[in-house]
Protein backbone atom coordinates (compact mmCIF):
# COMPACT_ATOMS: atom_id res chain seq x y z
CA UNK A 1 0.00 0.00 0.00
CA UNK A 2 1.40 3.12 -0.74
CA UNK A 3 1.90 6.11 2.08
CA UNK A 4 -0.65 8.43 1.45
CA UNK A 5 0.76 12.04 0.36
CA UNK A 6 1.95 14.48 2.97
CA UNK A 7 1.67 18.15 3.53
CA UNK A 8 1.80 20.87 6.24
CA UNK A 9 -1.20 21.98 8.21
CA UNK A 10 -1.98 25.18 9.73
CA UNK A 11 -0.01 24.74 12.45
CA UNK A 12 2.69 23.22 10.63
CA UNK A 13 2.58 20.04 11.87
CA UNK A 14 3.00 17.06 9.00
CA UNK A 15 -0.16 15.12 8.61
CA UNK A 16 -1.84 12.98 5.66
CA UNK A 17 -3.51 14.44 3.31
CA UNK A 18 -6.65 16.22 3.48
CA UNK A 19 -10.07 14.40 2.55
CA UNK A 20 -11.80 17.78 1.81
CA UNK A 21 -11.03 20.63 -0.86
CA UNK A 22 -10.48 23.56 0.88
CA UNK A 23 -11.98 25.70 -1.77
CA UNK A 24 -15.04 23.64 -2.19
CA UNK A 25 -15.45 23.48 2.04
CA UNK A 26 -15.62 27.08 1.65
CA UNK A 27 -18.44 27.43 -0.05
CA UNK A 28 -20.09 24.39 1.43
CA UNK A 29 -19.70 26.48 4.91
CA UNK A 30 -20.69 29.80 3.43
CA UNK A 31 -23.70 28.11 1.85
CA UNK A 32 -24.43 26.71 5.03
CA UNK A 33 -24.04 30.08 7.58
CA UNK A 34 -26.36 32.01 4.54
CA UNK A 35 -29.37 29.34 4.48
CA UNK A 36 -29.02 29.15 8.32
CA UNK A 37 -29.52 32.89 8.66
CA UNK A 38 -31.62 33.35 5.85
CA UNK A 39 -34.52 30.68 7.64
CA UNK A 40 -34.13 31.85 11.32
CA UNK A 41 -34.37 35.38 10.26
CA UNK A 42 -37.45 34.97 8.36
CA UNK A 43 -38.64 32.88 11.78
CA UNK A 44 -37.46 35.77 13.69
CA UNK A 45 -38.88 38.94 11.87
CA UNK A 46 -42.08 37.67 10.80
CA UNK A 47 -43.57 35.38 13.81
CA UNK A 48 -45.68 38.64 15.12
CA UNK A 49 -47.57 38.18 11.94
CA UNK A 50 -47.73 33.99 12.14
CA UNK A 51 -49.31 34.26 15.46
CA UNK A 52 -52.13 36.03 14.06
CA UNK A 53 -52.44 33.10 11.07
CA UNK A 54 -52.59 30.29 14.13
CA UNK A 55 -55.05 32.59 15.08
CA UNK A 56 -53.60 34.07 18.85
CA UNK A 57 -55.42 37.25 19.51
CA UNK A 58 -54.04 40.53 19.46
CA UNK A 59 -53.79 41.21 22.84
CA UNK A 60 -51.56 38.23 23.50
CA UNK A 61 -49.24 38.93 20.75
CA UNK A 62 -46.72 40.39 22.57
CA UNK A 63 -46.19 37.96 25.18
CA UNK A 64 -46.02 34.90 22.60
CA UNK A 65 -43.54 36.19 20.68
CA UNK A 66 -40.89 36.72 23.49
CA UNK A 67 -41.98 33.67 24.86
CA UNK A 68 -41.30 31.77 21.73
CA UNK A 69 -38.08 33.86 20.66
CA UNK A 70 -36.76 32.74 24.02
CA UNK A 71 -37.88 29.17 24.39
CA UNK A 72 -35.20 27.61 22.45
CA UNK A 73 -32.68 28.06 25.15
CA UNK A 74 -33.93 26.59 27.29
CA UNK A 75 -32.32 23.78 25.72
CA UNK A 76 -29.38 25.35 24.10
CA UNK A 77 -27.95 27.41 26.56
CA UNK A 78 -27.27 23.66 28.73
CA UNK A 79 -25.87 21.78 25.32
CA UNK A 80 -23.81 25.00 24.43
CA UNK A 81 -20.36 24.26 26.02
CA UNK A 82 -20.44 20.55 24.79
CA UNK A 83 -20.89 20.36 21.06
CA UNK A 84 -17.31 21.38 20.42
CA UNK A 85 -15.87 19.04 22.98
CA UNK A 86 -18.42 16.22 21.34
CA UNK A 87 -17.25 17.42 17.45
CA UNK A 88 -13.69 16.50 18.72
CA UNK A 89 -14.13 13.48 21.19
CA UNK A 90 -16.81 11.54 18.47
CA UNK A 91 -17.24 13.01 14.41
CA UNK A 92 -17.15 17.36 13.46
CA UNK A 93 -19.42 16.11 10.64
CA UNK A 94 -21.94 14.58 12.81
CA UNK A 95 -22.10 17.83 14.82
CA UNK A 96 -22.26 19.69 11.50
CA UNK A 97 -25.19 17.81 9.79
CA UNK A 98 -27.49 17.54 13.00
CA UNK A 99 -27.30 20.72 13.11
CA UNK A 100 -28.79 21.52 9.07
CA UNK A 101 -31.01 18.50 9.89
CA UNK A 102 -32.39 20.10 13.42
CA UNK A 103 -33.12 23.18 11.72
CA UNK A 104 -35.29 22.14 8.68
CA UNK A 105 -37.05 19.87 11.20
CA UNK A 106 -38.17 23.18 13.24
CA UNK A 107 -39.12 24.67 10.25
CA UNK A 108 -41.40 22.59 9.01
CA UNK A 109 -43.10 21.62 12.23
CA UNK A 110 -43.31 25.63 12.71
CA UNK A 111 -45.12 25.55 9.40
CA UNK A 112 -47.12 22.05 10.46
CA UNK A 113 -48.60 24.31 13.35
CA UNK A 114 -52.05 24.63 13.80
CA UNK A 115 -51.94 26.20 17.18
CA UNK A 116 -49.21 28.57 18.96
CA UNK A 117 -48.32 25.56 21.52
CA UNK A 118 -47.43 23.23 17.99
CA UNK A 119 -45.36 26.40 17.32
CA UNK A 120 -43.50 27.14 20.72
CA UNK A 121 -42.33 23.03 20.31
CA UNK A 122 -40.59 23.82 17.06
CA UNK A 123 -38.64 26.75 18.42
CA UNK A 124 -37.77 24.61 21.81
CA UNK A 125 -36.33 22.18 19.55
CA UNK A 126 -34.25 25.01 17.74
CA UNK A 127 -32.09 24.44 20.94
CA UNK A 128 -30.52 21.45 18.92
CA UNK A 129 -29.15 23.56 16.00
CA UNK A 130 -26.52 25.31 17.51
CA UNK A 131 -23.15 24.98 18.21
CA UNK A 132 -22.20 24.29 14.55
CA UNK A 133 -20.12 27.28 13.81
CA UNK A 134 -17.48 26.98 15.54
CA UNK A 135 -17.01 23.19 14.41
CA UNK A 136 -17.22 24.69 10.83
CA UNK A 137 -14.32 26.96 11.41
CA UNK A 138 -12.05 24.48 13.13
CA UNK A 139 -12.36 22.23 10.25
CA UNK A 140 -11.74 24.83 7.29
CA UNK A 141 -8.78 26.26 9.54
CA UNK A 142 -7.70 22.84 9.66
CA UNK A 143 -7.88 22.35 5.69
CA UNK A 144 -6.59 25.65 4.24
CA UNK A 145 -3.43 26.55 3.59
CA UNK A 146 -1.94 29.02 6.05
CA UNK A 147 -1.26 31.62 3.05
CA UNK A 148 -5.09 31.71 2.54
CA UNK A 149 -6.73 31.23 5.46
CA UNK A 150 -8.13 34.76 6.30
CA UNK A 151 -9.34 34.77 3.22
CA UNK A 152 -11.18 31.10 3.90
CA UNK A 153 -12.41 32.30 7.30
CA UNK A 154 -13.47 35.66 5.83
CA UNK A 155 -15.67 33.98 3.22
CA UNK A 156 -17.45 31.79 5.40
CA UNK A 157 -18.18 33.83 7.69
CA UNK A 158 -19.68 36.19 5.14
CA UNK A 159 -22.62 33.73 4.50
CA UNK A 160 -24.60 34.73 7.91
CA UNK A 161 -24.04 38.51 7.70
CA UNK A 162 -25.48 38.46 3.90
CA UNK A 163 -28.63 36.14 4.97
CA UNK A 164 -29.24 38.13 8.09
CA UNK A 165 -29.31 41.39 5.05
CA UNK A 166 -31.21 40.09 2.20
CA UNK A 167 -33.37 37.26 4.39
CA UNK A 168 -36.06 40.03 5.79
CA UNK A 169 -36.67 41.60 2.57
CA UNK A 170 -36.68 38.52 0.81
CA UNK A 171 -39.40 36.71 3.32
CA UNK A 172 -40.97 39.80 2.82
CA UNK A 173 -41.86 39.24 -0.69
CA UNK A 174 -42.62 35.87 -0.31
CA UNK A 175 -45.36 36.96 2.52
CA UNK A 176 -47.04 39.35 0.84
CA UNK A 177 -47.88 36.95 -2.52
CA UNK A 178 -48.71 34.01 -0.14
CA UNK A 179 -48.28 33.84 3.90
CA UNK A 180 -45.64 32.81 6.14
CA UNK A 181 -46.61 29.17 6.58
CA UNK A 182 -45.51 29.16 2.76
CA UNK A 183 -42.11 30.83 3.57
CA UNK A 184 -41.60 28.34 6.57
CA UNK A 185 -41.74 25.20 4.14
CA UNK A 186 -39.52 26.92 1.66
CA UNK A 187 -36.58 27.55 4.57
CA UNK A 188 -37.70 23.66 5.80
CA UNK A 189 -36.94 22.76 2.32
CA UNK A 190 -33.64 25.06 1.75
CA UNK A 191 -32.13 23.49 4.87
CA UNK A 192 -32.72 20.20 4.19
CA UNK A 193 -31.10 20.87 0.93
CA UNK A 194 -28.24 21.81 2.75
CA UNK A 195 -28.20 18.71 5.27
CA UNK A 196 -27.88 16.46 2.05
CA UNK A 197 -25.09 18.92 0.66
CA UNK A 198 -22.96 18.61 3.85
CA UNK A 199 -23.53 14.80 3.67
CA UNK A 200 -22.25 13.86 0.43
CA UNK A 201 -19.88 16.88 -0.37
CA UNK A 202 -18.04 16.66 3.51
CA UNK A 203 -15.50 14.51 4.19
CA UNK A 204 -14.58 13.46 8.04
CA UNK A 205 -11.07 14.80 8.12
CA UNK A 206 -8.11 12.45 10.27
CA UNK A 207 -7.23 14.23 13.33
CA UNK A 208 -4.05 13.48 15.86
CA UNK A 209 -5.58 11.18 19.01
CA UNK A 210 -6.13 13.83 21.42
CA UNK A 211 -6.06 13.40 25.32
CA UNK A 212 -9.49 11.50 26.21
CA UNK A 213 -10.96 14.05 29.00
CA UNK A 214 -14.68 13.30 30.36
CA UNK A 215 -16.77 15.91 28.71
CA UNK A 216 -17.30 17.90 31.78
CA UNK A 217 -13.95 18.15 33.06
CA UNK A 218 -13.23 19.97 29.54
CA UNK A 219 -16.11 22.63 30.14
CA UNK A 220 -15.46 23.28 33.85
CA UNK A 221 -12.09 23.78 32.49
CA UNK A 222 -12.85 26.09 30.15
CA UNK A 223 -15.03 28.25 32.86
CA UNK A 224 -12.36 28.28 35.61
CA UNK A 225 -10.01 29.75 32.92
CA UNK A 226 -13.32 32.35 32.32
CA UNK A 227 -13.67 33.27 36.07
CA UNK A 228 -10.04 33.63 37.26
CA UNK A 229 -8.32 35.76 34.49
CA UNK A 230 -8.72 39.25 34.87
CA UNK A 231 -10.23 41.89 32.50
CA UNK A 232 -11.95 38.70 30.60
CA UNK A 233 -14.93 38.25 32.56
CA UNK A 234 -15.71 42.18 32.35
CA UNK A 235 -15.69 42.07 28.74
CA UNK A 236 -18.02 38.72 29.14
CA UNK A 237 -20.29 40.77 31.32
CA UNK A 238 -20.14 44.01 29.20
CA UNK A 239 -20.89 41.63 26.22
CA UNK A 240 -23.67 39.76 28.06
CA UNK A 241 -25.52 43.02 29.24
CA UNK A 242 -25.18 44.59 25.34
CA UNK A 243 -26.63 41.28 23.99
CA UNK A 244 -29.30 41.04 26.35
CA UNK A 245 -30.06 44.84 25.80
CA UNK A 246 -30.57 44.50 21.77
CA UNK A 247 -32.35 41.10 22.19
CA UNK A 248 -34.89 42.61 24.65
CA UNK A 249 -36.14 44.86 22.15
CA UNK A 250 -35.29 43.04 19.06
CA UNK A 251 -38.20 40.04 18.87
CA UNK A 252 -40.65 43.35 18.99
CA UNK A 253 -39.23 45.32 16.01
CA UNK A 254 -42.06 43.33 13.73
CA UNK A 255 -44.79 44.91 16.38
CA UNK A 256 -43.23 48.51 16.32
CA UNK A 257 -43.14 48.59 12.12
CA UNK A 258 -47.05 47.53 12.33
CA UNK A 259 -47.67 50.28 14.77
CA UNK A 260 -45.66 52.93 12.98
CA UNK A 261 -47.40 51.34 9.69
CA UNK A 262 -49.62 53.56 7.54
CA UNK A 263 -50.32 52.00 4.31
CA UNK A 264 -52.16 48.95 2.70
CA UNK A 265 -52.53 45.55 4.88
CA UNK A 266 -50.56 43.75 1.69
CA UNK A 267 -47.61 45.94 2.10
CA UNK A 268 -46.76 45.78 5.77
CA UNK A 269 -44.75 42.11 6.03
CA UNK A 270 -42.40 43.72 3.06
CA UNK A 271 -42.35 46.86 5.30
CA UNK A 272 -41.11 45.20 7.98
CA UNK A 273 -38.55 43.41 5.50
CA UNK A 274 -37.35 46.66 4.27
CA UNK A 275 -36.58 47.74 8.16
CA UNK A 276 -34.75 44.66 9.26
CA UNK A 277 -32.58 44.01 5.91
CA UNK A 278 -31.94 47.74 6.50
CA UNK A 279 -30.11 47.06 9.73
CA UNK A 280 -28.60 44.24 8.37
CA UNK A 281 -27.09 45.48 5.32
CA UNK A 282 -25.48 48.44 7.02
CA UNK A 283 -24.19 45.87 9.88
CA UNK A 284 -22.72 43.37 6.91
CA UNK A 285 -20.72 46.79 5.63
CA UNK A 286 -19.28 48.12 8.86
CA UNK A 287 -18.57 45.26 11.05
CA UNK A 288 -15.11 44.64 9.13
CA UNK A 289 -14.58 48.67 9.42
CA UNK A 290 -14.86 48.57 13.20
CA UNK A 291 -11.35 46.30 13.17
CA UNK A 292 -9.88 48.64 11.18
CA UNK A 293 -10.80 51.50 13.66
CA UNK A 294 -9.91 49.55 16.92
CA UNK A 295 -6.29 48.81 14.89
CA UNK A 296 -5.53 52.34 14.48
CA UNK A 297 -7.25 54.22 17.72
CA UNK A 298 -7.71 51.30 20.12
CA UNK A 299 -9.84 48.37 20.25
CA UNK A 300 -11.00 49.26 23.84
CA UNK A 301 -12.10 52.92 22.63
CA UNK A 302 -13.55 51.72 19.86
CA UNK A 303 -15.91 49.03 21.29
CA UNK A 304 -16.62 51.92 24.01
CA UNK A 305 -18.54 54.18 20.91
CA UNK A 306 -20.03 51.43 19.46
CA UNK A 307 -21.94 50.43 22.78
CA UNK A 308 -22.56 54.25 23.68
CA UNK A 309 -24.02 54.50 20.52
CA UNK A 310 -26.48 51.56 20.13
CA UNK A 311 -27.77 52.45 23.63
CA UNK A 312 -28.48 56.38 22.40
CA UNK A 313 -30.15 54.00 18.98
CA UNK A 314 -32.44 51.95 21.11
CA UNK A 315 -33.54 54.93 23.01
CA UNK A 316 -34.52 56.76 19.54
CA UNK A 317 -36.23 54.00 18.16
CA UNK A 318 -38.15 54.00 21.45
CA UNK A 319 -39.59 58.19 20.54
CA UNK A 320 -39.64 57.48 16.92
CA UNK A 321 -42.77 58.28 15.42
CA UNK A 322 -42.66 56.97 11.65
CA UNK A 323 -41.48 54.02 9.61
CA UNK A 324 -38.80 55.72 8.14
CA UNK A 325 -37.20 57.26 11.56
CA UNK A 326 -37.59 53.38 12.79
CA UNK A 327 -35.19 52.16 9.84
CA UNK A 328 -32.73 54.99 10.37
CA UNK A 329 -32.17 54.32 14.27
CA UNK A 330 -32.54 50.52 13.19
CA UNK A 331 -29.30 51.25 10.29
CA UNK A 332 -27.99 52.95 13.27
CA UNK A 333 -27.62 50.19 15.91
CA UNK A 334 -26.58 48.02 12.67
CA UNK A 335 -23.31 50.30 12.38
CA UNK A 336 -22.42 50.12 15.64
CA UNK A 337 -23.85 46.07 16.73
CA UNK A 338 -21.09 44.53 14.89
CA UNK A 339 -18.53 46.05 15.89
CA UNK A 340 -19.24 45.72 19.92
CA UNK A 341 -19.58 41.46 19.25
CA UNK A 342 -16.22 41.64 16.87
CA UNK A 343 -14.38 44.31 19.02
CA UNK A 344 -14.84 42.08 22.07
CA UNK A 345 -13.64 38.95 20.50
CA UNK A 346 -10.75 40.83 19.42
CA UNK A 347 -10.29 42.03 23.09
CA UNK A 348 -10.42 38.28 24.24
CA UNK A 349 -8.02 37.40 21.84
CA UNK A 350 -5.71 39.83 23.37
CA UNK A 351 -6.43 39.82 27.08
CA UNK A 352 -6.61 35.97 27.52
CA UNK A 353 -3.02 34.20 28.44
CA UNK A 354 -1.76 31.84 25.62
CA UNK A 355 -2.12 28.38 27.87
CA UNK A 356 -5.58 29.20 28.70
CA UNK A 357 -6.86 31.25 25.35
CA UNK A 358 -8.56 28.21 23.92
CA UNK A 359 -10.43 27.49 26.91
CA UNK A 360 -11.74 31.03 26.69
CA UNK A 361 -12.61 31.62 22.91
CA UNK A 362 -14.66 28.46 23.47
CA UNK A 363 -17.22 29.90 25.32
CA UNK A 364 -16.86 33.59 23.48
CA UNK A 365 -20.32 33.38 21.94
CA UNK A 366 -22.27 32.37 25.37
CA UNK A 367 -22.51 35.81 26.84
CA UNK A 368 -24.27 36.51 23.71
CA UNK A 369 -27.22 33.44 23.87
CA UNK A 370 -27.54 34.37 27.39
CA UNK A 371 -28.68 37.53 26.51
CA UNK A 372 -30.46 36.22 23.82
CA UNK A 373 -32.92 33.81 26.19
CA UNK A 374 -32.81 36.73 28.90
CA UNK A 375 -34.16 39.66 26.38
CA UNK A 376 -37.23 38.23 24.88
CA UNK A 377 -38.72 36.83 28.67
CA UNK A 378 -37.35 40.16 29.91
CA UNK A 379 -39.59 41.73 26.75
CA UNK A 380 -42.82 39.89 27.53
CA UNK A 381 -42.67 40.71 30.66
CA UNK A 382 -42.09 44.30 29.82
CA UNK A 383 -44.76 44.88 27.39
CA UNK A 384 -47.79 44.85 28.82
CA UNK A 385 -46.21 48.34 30.55
CA UNK A 386 -46.45 49.19 26.84
CA UNK A 387 -44.58 48.48 22.89
CA UNK A 388 -41.78 51.11 23.86
CA UNK A 389 -41.10 49.64 27.32
CA UNK A 390 -39.12 47.08 25.92
CA UNK A 391 -37.06 49.29 23.88
CA UNK A 392 -36.44 51.91 26.69
CA UNK A 393 -35.27 48.81 29.02
CA UNK A 394 -32.95 47.84 26.28
CA UNK A 395 -31.09 51.30 26.05
CA UNK A 396 -30.69 50.83 29.90
CA UNK A 397 -29.22 47.47 29.16
CA UNK A 398 -26.93 48.56 26.78
CA UNK A 399 -25.84 51.20 28.53
CA UNK A 400 -25.09 49.14 31.47
CA UNK A 401 -22.85 47.40 29.43
CA UNK A 402 -21.16 50.72 28.30
CA UNK A 403 -20.17 51.31 32.39
CA UNK A 404 -18.63 47.89 32.42
CA UNK A 405 -16.56 49.04 29.72
CA UNK A 406 -15.46 51.65 31.18
CA UNK A 407 -14.12 49.59 33.87
CA UNK A 408 -11.79 47.03 31.68
CA UNK A 409 -9.07 49.40 31.41
CA UNK A 410 -6.71 50.11 28.62
CA UNK A 411 -5.64 48.11 25.22
CA UNK A 412 -2.37 46.61 26.54
CA UNK A 413 -2.49 42.74 25.59
CA UNK A 414 -1.34 40.44 28.14
CA UNK A 415 1.87 39.32 28.84
CA UNK A 416 2.67 36.25 28.08
CA UNK A 417 4.65 33.84 30.50
CA UNK A 418 8.02 32.72 28.68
Amino acid sequence: MSVPAMQSGILGITMAAHRNDWRLTIALFAITGLVESLAWGHLSAFTPLYLRELGVASAHIGYWTGLTSSVGWIIGLPLLPFWGVWADRYSRKLIIVRSSIMAAVVYALCAASNDVWMMALGRALGGFVLGNTGVMMAVQADITPRAKLGTAIAIVSAGSPIGMAVGPYLGGLIVRHSDVRSLLYLDALLTAVVAVLLIVFLREEPREPSEHRNSLVGVRHALRALIHTPAVNRIFLATLLMSFGISTALPYMPLLVEHLFVGSVSDLAPTIGAVLTCSGIVMAVATPAWGAVGDRFGHMRALRVCGLLIAASLAAQAVCSSVNQLALAQAAQGAFRGGVFSLAMVLLTLRSPANVRSSILSLSLVPQQIGWFLGPLTGTLLFSAGLRAPFWAAAALCLAGWFVMLRIGSDHPVKESV
